[in-house]
């Protein structure tokens, strides 16, 4: 065996490192600036980065454990390197450990790590959704009941460990032999009396990995089975309480445990159960089964007949073994129903065979439909929204054929009749015995199937090379094998009950069969490590990004609002310095210009201060509608003049906003926008918008203000709320400020209450005096207690806009500094021009 690679341990460290590292670093970042958040939003951005640590932790610990079992793994095949049931420590003490063993700890891991992805998710958002009465908080939830479904099963895992206790089987033989027993015992905890006696089901089994990288897909198929049921007046007392029989015998022509190649093994499993009050007992054992020297014969395609099309019919040419291939007996509980009919025997399955899978397609199909009809409400892309669809119509399918389809096989002398469809709705078709070749049960190997829980189908092959499937949906392994050695009696056919499986293209039908003599290796399973190294930088790069923007969004925030907004938009072209002011020979060439040119160098001249300009703007504004557009130069002046230090210039901001869009500033207008916003759930943010903008212009005053006021405390979509509060910053009066105020404290969205808290302090066209009116009720949100640390932090920044006061964010500070010299600020901003503000330029 290869020896463990240091380097590969070393690369996983690494890998960890940078995931541990930001993580702590994410962590640390949100308990220093705890005061700035909400303590759910801290709670919960410290379980997102605490995700991180536990993946970089895990990466760490997994090198350092793994390195070391490796090593002691190597050691054991050097010293029987051709004595391959000596290679594990339980095999080699004469036992096997439960697979389940270790269960409760992968389920406990698996349920905290999803729950701190999901809870954080929750705690954010769905309080605000509740409140909006957004349907979507359904969605959402769901999503999170993935977390508690992990969490049933580990509390059940471990119910079931502290009750059953370590279980493992103890061999008679090691290894057990092809063509001899095998039997042990199973110990376990055992307190309740098995009344119908403990399922015992030995399966040779087959484990195929296909694909490469993330397509990988690991799936088992069956190639023998054997079940038996133990008498509860079997079971014994044993060292942990009680121990379970165990005597299969195996066939000689079997396959043997092949490890060797990861992708395509041979596994023996034992499996155990038995339905008792509360948590079932449920067990599986991996067993050692091998062919010693002596008696090395090759194995046969025994108990399954694998195909992928290879004979002069498409069948395979490999021969059955004895084992499975004469009668079968009934199983105890069977879904088909035998009735004796005229001449032979018919076999009916009948709807609803399966009702945990028809379930599971149920809520497949409910969920992708409402999926389907979102994208349909949301106006998806068409070509999206077709092939979705499509998609549907194949589930729905996939649900009535399980939910009521139904098979009917009538077996007579010399003729075999077959009816499928939906509720019996099918026709009927016969078939000639001297036509068929075949009748076998057949398990498809699935994706990330396993064919010991898959269901089974029942094929005719013709002559002709056509397949007939006469019944599916067929849960047992046995119920599928009996029903065709009946079908085959009953039409005198020649007894095969063979299981068929189906293997893609690619795979061989047998794995490498162990030759005597040979030694074992373990081959090293091949990783796509240019793929993994470039999703693991990938992630690191989009987590210190998400870091990066999470520790400086608070630091950007308090910079005033004026700079942050207009730092949004690099400006893309230089600006212009006018060296004197508008004369009339300018107006007289601004008039000849281009309407597109016209009106960019008033409004720039305007931000400059030139009045002159900011009148021949008012004059000529209404004349550019529908002739000038957003240029990047108009873009950065938009900007420019939405935080100017001049009113009239705001002012200039919403016309020109105006006529950008196309609204003219008239009763007509209103009447237009206030319909869209009712009937254009897409445009209705922007429809409440402009129509803030004309009520500051003056049209319809008292109309307008109302209906931004129901949109802005009424409307269940955030995105509407925060652009009504931005329409009411033009409104202008003191009675809106309270409004806003209210938005500012109440609102259940943080952007609404960001939006509401700038236009109180800085932005629209209040002008100072009103907006000192407003200190007061500042200074006692700040003082109360119950404020958050961002209410908080937001409330001192809007002080420090209105006053221009430079104070420690202390609210004793401020209410001292308004006490003293409150009345001198407002007389000092009474004194100003009415349209002279706080701004940038």
């Amino acid at each position: 065996m290869t020896q463990p690679s240091k380097g590969a341990a070393a690369f996983r460290t690494l890998f960890g490192l940078p995931f541990a590292g930001a993580g702590l670093a994410f962590i640390y970042a949100q308990i220093v600036s705890r005061g700035n958040f909400r303590t759910i939003e801290t709670i919960a951005a410290i379980l997102f980065g605490s995700v991180f640590v536990s993946i970089g932790g895990g990466f760490i610990y997994a090198a350092f454990h793994g390195y070391t079992l490796l090593k002691q793994q190597a050691a054991r095949v050097e010293s029987n390197p051709l004595s391959p049931w000596l290679w594990r420590t339980d095999w080699a003490s004469r036992q096997a450990e439960s697979q389940n063993r270790k269960s409760q700890i992968t389920y406990w891991v698996i349920c905290i790590f999803c729950n701190m992805v999901t809870l954080p998710v929750v705690a954010m958002l769905a309080p605000n959704m509740v409140r909006a009465s957004d349907p979507r908080v359904f969605v959402l939830l769901g999503f999170s009941f993935m977390g508690l479904i992990l969490l049933v099963n580990a509390l059940r895992a471990t119910i079931r460990h502290r009750r059953f206790g370590d279980t493992y089987f103890e061999f008679d033989a090691l290894p057990f032999l092809p063509g001899q027993h095998v039997s042990g015992r199973i110990h376990l905890k055992f307190e309740t009396r098995a009344e119908h006696g403990i399922d015992l089901k030995l399966s040779c089994v087959r484990k195929i990995v296909s694909g490469t990288g993330d397509s990988r897909s690991t799936t088992k198929v069956v190639l023998w089975q054997a079940d038996q049921n133990v008498p509860a007046g079997a079971v014994q007392p044993g060292p942990l309480g009680r121990a379970i029989p165990v005597d299969f015998s195996v066939p000689a022509d079997s396959s043997v445990t092949d490890l060797d190649n990861p992708n395509d093994q041979v596994l023996w499993v034992l499996h155990a159960q038995d339905d008792v009050p509360g948590v079932d007992y449920s067990d599986d054992f991996e067993i050692p089964v091998f062919r010693a020297a002596a008696t090395s014969a090759p194995a046969s395609d025994f108990g399954a007949r694998i195909t992928t099309g290879a004979d002069s019919f498409g069948f395979p040419s490999s021969q059955p073994s004895t084992m499975e291939s004469g009668e079968v007996a009934q199983p105890a509980h069977t879904k088909v129903i035998v009735s004796m009919g005229s001449g032979g025997t018919e076999f009916y399955f009948p709807p609803l065979r399966n009702p945990t899978r028809a379930l599971i397609l149920l809520l497949v199909t409910v969920v992708w439909s409402a999926v389907i009809y979102l994208m349909y409400r949301q106006h998806a892309p068409t070509l999206f929204f077709i092939l979705f669809g499509l998609s549907d119509v194949l589930i729905i399918a996939g649900f009535l054929h399980t939910t009521f389809g139904s098979s009917r096989i009538g077996a007579r002398s010399g003729e075999i009749l077959s009816c499928r469809g939906i509720l019996g709705l099918g026709r009927t078709r016969r078939f000639q015995v001297s036509e068929v070749v075949s009748i076998l049960p057949v398990v498809s190997m699935q994706q990330g199937g396993n064919s010991d829980n898959a269901l089974h189908a029942i094929r005719m092959r013709l002559k002709n090379g056509s397949k007939i499937t006469l019944a599916d949906e067929i849960a047992g392994r046995q119920e599928a094998r009996w029903v065709v050695s009946q079908i085959e009696t009953w039409s005198g056919m020649k007894l095969d009950t063979h299981v068929e499986v189906d293997l893609p293209l690619g795979v061989p039908l047998t794995p490498v069969p162990q030759q005597p003599g040979q030694t074992f290796t373990q081959a090293r399973p091949r990783a796509s490590t240019a793929v993994s190294i470039g999703v693991f930088f990938a992630m690191v790069l989009g987590m210190f990004g998400f870091m990066a923007w999470r520790m400086t969004s608070f630091t950007a925030r308090t910079n005033n609002s004026r700079t942050v907004a207009a730092a949004r938009t690099k400006p893309p072209v230089a600006r212009r310095v006018f060296s004197a002011l508008l004369t009339d020979a300018d107006v007289e060439r601004v008039r000849a210009l281009p309407a597109q040119v016209q009106a960019e160098e008033l409004l720039e001249r305007a931000i400059g201060h030139d009045t002159r300009a900011l009148e021949l703007f008012d004059e000529l504004v209404d004349g550019w509608r529908g002739r000038i557009r957003m240029s990047d130069r108009m873009k950065q002046l938009e900007r420019r003049s939405e935080f100017s230090k001049d009113l009239r210039v705001r002012y200039a901001n919403a016309d020109i906003n105006l006529v950008l869009e196309g609204w003219q500033k008239n009763q007509e207008a209103v009447d237009l926008l206030i319909q869209r916003a009712q009937s254009d759930p897409r445009y209705r943010a922007w429809a409440v918008y402009y129509l803030g903008m004309l009520a500051g212009r003056g049209v319809d005053y008292e109309r307008i203000h109302g209906v931004l006021l129901n949109y802005a405390r009424n409307d269940k979509d955030p995105t509407v709320r925060q652009w009504a509060v931005e329409g009411m910053r033009f409104l202008a009066k003191d009675e809106v400020l309270d409004e806003l105020f209210t938005s500012f404290t109440e609102d259940p969205a943080t952007a609404v209450r960001d939006r509401a808290g700038c236009n109180i302090s800085d932005c629209g066209i209040f002008t100072r005096k009103q907006r000192m009116t407003i200190v007061p009720k500042l200074l006692d949100l700040a003082m109360n207690p119950r404020t958050t640390g961002q209410m908080r932090s937001w409330t001192f920044l809007a002080l420090q806009e209105i006053t221009d006061e430079n104070l420690p964010a202390d609210a004793l500070a401020w209410s001292r500094w308004h006490q003293e010299h409150g009345s001198e600020k407002m007389a000092e901003v009474e004194r100003l021009d009415w349209w002279q503000v706080r701004g940038d330029e």
